[in-house]
């Protein structure tokens, strides 16, 4: 598939998968979102693509998927802080101030990662995905689902434990 055929196909097909995204998640930016997925896996993978007959079905069938997990993301993320309330109230308040600057520091952590670690992290440690969903979810080879991860656990702990020692140095 070349760019010409990409953008005869694919690209005209973005208004129809946000579509079809936002009906499932209910949210335009989540659905903008799975769209994009959409378009860069198939650019990605456009070698693949000569074998399919139908590429719209494809498409429609990956923008499905895509957009389950993004629900899926957002429970998982409620049922989180659902968990955590229930705790909370048997903790001191300066435990659970403690523990907030902590997970604050933690998210500011990944949202500065690159955004395929970031991904790869959220779907493995967070959603509980194996390395071979995530690879079929993000189009990419397994290993490399696992460098990722490695790499970005290890930003992740070393920018931490930097952060850590900084404020351990204030106190």
């Amino acid at each position: 598939m070349d760019i010409a055929e990409y953008k005869k196909i694919v690209v005209a097909l973005r208004p129809t998968l946000i579509s079809i995204a936002k009906r499932i998640t209910n949210n335009t930016e989540d659905a903008e979102d799975v769209a994009q997925d959409v378009c860069l896996k198939i650019w990605h993978r456009r070698e693949e693509f000569v074998q399919y007959e139908n590429v719209e079905a494809y498409c429609v069938a990956m923008t499905k998927n895509l957009s389950i997990d993004k629900i899926r993301c957002r429970h998982s993320v409620s049922d989180e802080k659902e968990i955590c309330g229930k705790a909370d109230e048997q903790r001191l308040p300066d435990e659970l101030l403690e523990e907030k600057d902590t997970n604050a520091a933690i998210r500011r952590i990944i949202a500065n990662l690159p955004p395929l670690q970031q991904r790869i992290l959220q779907l493995k440690d967070l959603e509980g995905y194996e390395t071979e969903e995530i690879a079929e979810i993000t189009g990419i080879a397994a290993e490399a689902v696992r460098n990722n991860l490695s790499r970005a656990r290890k930003r992740l702990r070393e920018i931490y434990l930097a952060y850590h020692h900084h404020k351990e140095k204030k106190l």
